[in-house]
């Protein structure tokens, strides 16, 4: 069956428009996620409360985007409230440092070890009960008062790859001739995994500052040196998808419990009185079982205590429920320097 010209010329339009429409959706059913916020505001209707807030990563995070994860239920909250509209921007630490030596100010901060100590200044006591567990709202408190509220969490593992041997990680302190030679290999900028070990364990942890944490994992997929890794649940997402692919044949686990540095926080830092309301109210949308729930779409844990994976990550996640020892967030970074090099 022939095409006409025109039937070719028809097709051709429609798919210019179609094209262009796919360019410009975003900005029209999402204007928060992409557009200023003066062009943000024009769009919303005149009642509408407008929230700022800044997603600033110090650690990695699970199997996708925190910020991004905040976008999409920023935008179902909206639809929620109707008029409440939250922009999410993301930065670095020294992003974020800069912009708010230059008169910026968001209304909520996300963020977690390292950016505590110049976010505590503007941040607003919150009395509002998130449901979060006690053991992990004790790092966002700050003498005696609550500034910032854990929205979500990771944690600590040991991994060992099957292929070089069955190394006892339960039993790490009590080392085998094969274990003496094997190397825990960690790296972070403002977190300290080696708490997560016992002292007896820890003679094996490499320097913090030797290797960053990705280094460490191909240093550990090599297979030479590094036989153990204190990983986290980012590195647990990626050696499962290393096994799924066949790259390797297998990985071993000891999940670790009793402390994690692993939390991301929000802290409510409006200069306007009006908002600190709104944005306390967001904290509790996004602390809250049906978002927490969520979280399974980029491999995080929740803050509330309630089970919420059915897969590999269950027994992960049951030893992070345990009660848990957390580094306050407020730790200033010289600190944080000297717990790593002790």
């Amino acid at each position: 069956m022939s095409v006409s010209s025109r039937e070719k010329k028809i097709f051709a339009i429609f798919a210019l428009v179609v094209a262009i429409f796919l360019f410009i959706a975003p900005y029209i059913i999402i204007p928060k996620a992409y557009a200023g916020r003066e062009d943000w505001i024009n769009t919303a209707p005149p009642n509408a409360v407008f929230l700022e807030l800044w997603q600033i990563d110090t650690f990695e995070g699970g199997s996708s985007s925190r910020a991004r994860f905040l976008e999409k239920n920023a935008f179902l909250y909206q639809e929620q409230t109707i008029n409440t509209y939250v922009l999410v921007r993301s930065f670095d630490v020294n992003q974020a440092k800069l912009m708010l030596e230059q008169g910026s100010r968001p209304d909520i901060i996300s963020y977690g070890i390292g950016a505590g100590d110049f976010v505590l200044p503007i941040s607003q006591e919150i009395t509002t009960d998130c449901g979060v567990r006690a053991d992990l709202l004790a790092g966002g408190m700050k003498e005696g008062k609550q500034y910032a509220i854990p929205w979500t969490m990771g944690g600590y593992c040991l991994c060992a790859n099957s292929t070089f041997g069955d190394l006892n990680l339960e039993n790490f302190n009590q080392a085998s001739e094969q274990q003496e030679r094997a190397v825990i290999g960690t790296g972070y900028t403002y977190n300290v995994p080696k708490l997560s070990l016992t002292n007896d364990e820890r003679k094996f942890v490499t320097s913090e500052s030797e290797n960053s944490q990705y280094q460490a994992y191909e240093n550990f997929l090599k297979g030479n040196e590094f036989q153990v890794l204190l990983g986290t649940q980012r590195d647990f997402y990626r050696l499962n998808n290393k096994v799924e692919l066949g790259v390797i044949d297998g990985i071993n686990y000891r999940y670790l419990s009793g402390y994690t540095d692993l939390i991301q926080y929000m802290s409510v830092t409006t200069a306007n009185e009006n908002l600190i309301a709104p944005a306390t109210k967001f904290i509790k949308f996004i602390t809250s079982s049906k978002i927490q729930a969520k979280l399974t779409s980029i491999g995080m844990f929740s803050v509330n205590g309630e089970k919420i994976y059915k897969n590999e990550y269950v027994d992960f996640e049951n030893a992070l429920n345990e009660k848990m020892q957390v580094l306050n967030v407020f730790t200033p970074l010289v600190h944080i320097k000297e717990i790593q090099q002790n």
